[in-house]
């Protein structure tokens, strides 16, 4: 339990975070140490729009500040174009800074059980992302990092930023897509394209992505639902059953 009196920040469903003299104060995880190395690590490589790590100790890890705005509420500018593709510019920047990371003996939180091709976030979401007046300035909340597939991590990406979900709620569900199949089809090629550089070799299709995206769902959908039985979440138990209505509606539309 963190106990430092400062601003508890909003979010922190898995972490509850405390920002005091521009410092955000973390209760640590099993991964703190490693996280801390990657961030060095991907900083020396010029990615300075992630937290800078200060310390950590038994109980408490300490980070930088990024001042924004992190969007939860999802402001009608977040599905701006220029917002969709300066993120798909930023995670190709993430995955191309972790391609050569090592350490010894890593520990990780999530196993994505994907070739590891580069240290994936797995929850580059709005939610983990800061803006300052409709620009991305910053990401956090690395908890969840771990080796992967490139397409792997682009998947909840573009599941939450085109976004491709149901375009009317699903039972009770209030997730919903503000686009139709047409326009999600001309944001998710726009996503690609974006991520690629125009290299072929990281042109991924369309169906690829979805099919990801598939896989993507179920697994989260199982994580969370594990995590949320063992902490006694409820809200992660709804996210968990989302997730997996979610997967199946993607699956409708390949």
């Amino acid at each position: 339990m963190i106990e430092i009196n400062g601003q508890t920040l909003e979010g922190g469903l898995m972490n509850a975070p405390t920002l005091l003299d521009n410092k955000v104060y973390r209760q640590i995880t099993k991964s703190t140490e490693t996280i801390h190395q990657l961030l060095k690590h991907a900083r020396s490589k010029g990615i300075n729009w992630i937290p800078e790590p200060i310390s950590f100790d038994l109980n408490t890890e300490v980070l930088s500040y990024i001042k924004g705005e992190v969007p939860h509420e999802m402001p009608s500018w977040i599905w701006n174009q220029s917002v969709l593709t300066q993120v798909a510019l930023r995670m190709r920047e993430w995955h191309d800074a972790t391609v050569d990371f090592e350490c010894d003996n890593p520990k990780w939180s999530f196993d994505t059980n994907t070739e590891h091709q580069v240290i994936c976030h797995n929850d580059f979401a709005p939610y983990n992302c800061v803006f300052v007046h409709g620009d991305f300035v910053g990401l956090f909340d690395f908890d969840l990092c771990s080796p992967g597939s490139r397409l792997w991590d682009m998947s909840y990406t573009a599941y939450r930023y085109i976004p491709i979900m149901p375009t009317v709620a699903i039972e009770e569900e209030s997730e919903v897509s503000p686009f139709d199949i047409e326009e999600m089809n001309i944001r998710i090629n726009m996503f690609l394209k974006a991520y690629s550089k125009d290299d072929l070799l990281f042109m991924y299709t369309r169906k690829e992505l979805l099919n990801m995206i598939i896989k993507r769902l179920i697994a989260i959908s199982d994580w969370t639902r594990k995590y949320a039985e063992e902490t006694k979440n409820e809200i992660l138990i709804k996210n968990a059953l989302m997730y997996k209505r979610h997967s199946n509606w993607v699956e409708s539309i390949i």
